[in-house]
């Protein structure tokens, strides 16, 4: 009998190697679920653990309007009858644009990297 063994693997750690002199500061976010940032201290002195908490903020807030805007452009390419497929890679494409310019904002902004 073969046993399944469960490894535990904690990604933001090997995540974090990427962003030395960085501190890991975890935030929990409005959903319930905690977010872990690789923070450098602000241009004035603010802490990394304020720092990742105005990403946490701004990251909120932008998920929030894309996903309004995403569920908006469903509903009416649904209401327009648009093939499955297509719509399917079109809202993949935008949501991997939005990944990439919500990351590189945080990163310019705050100084913060979100790992997970």
């Amino acid at each position: 009998m073969l046993a399944a063994v469960a490894l535990a693997f904690d990604m933001t750690s090997v995540l974090a190697l990427m962003y030395p002199g960085r501190e890991r500061v975890e935030i929990l976010g409005q959903d319930g679920v905690t977010y872990v940032y690789a923070c450098k201290p602000g241009p004035a002195g603010e802490t990394p653990a304020a720092q990742a908490a105005k990403a946490q903020a701004a990251f909120e807030e932008n998920a929030t309007k894309f996903g309004e805007a995403f569920a908006a452009e469903l509903m009416q390419g649904i209401e327009a009858g648009a093939p499955t497929l297509g719509m399917a890679l079109d809202m993949t494409r935008k949501t991997d644009g939005w990944a990439g310019a919500i990351t590189a904002h945080l990163e310019k902004t705050y100084g913060c990297a979100l790992l997970g």
